[in-house]
């Protein structure tokens, strides 16, 4: 009752498949770049909407975040 062992993987291989590896990563990594500054672009474009600097503005006078801070106290 003795098992086989299964041949060593072949060492060729094995190197094709690392360096497809690292350029799945490498297009990964891109991506994940490209969709950070669409992101911050959309942030930008929030940021600057009439609707929420209003409902931010509403925010900070509900919670007293302005008046507070220009006492010099600031609560978070």
């Amino acid at each position: 009752m003795t098992q086989q062992q299964p041949p060593p993987p072949d060492m060729e291989r094995i190197k094709q498949r690392a360096a497809k590896v690292q350029e799945i990563c490498k297009k990964a990594d891109a991506e994940i770049l490209i969709l950070d500054d669409l992101i911050a672009q959309l942030e930008e474009k929030i940021r600057s909407s009439p609707l929420y600097r209003y409902r931010l503005h509403k925010a900070k006078r509900l919670l007293k975040i302005e008046s507070e801070k220009s006492a010099g106290v600031e609560t978070r």
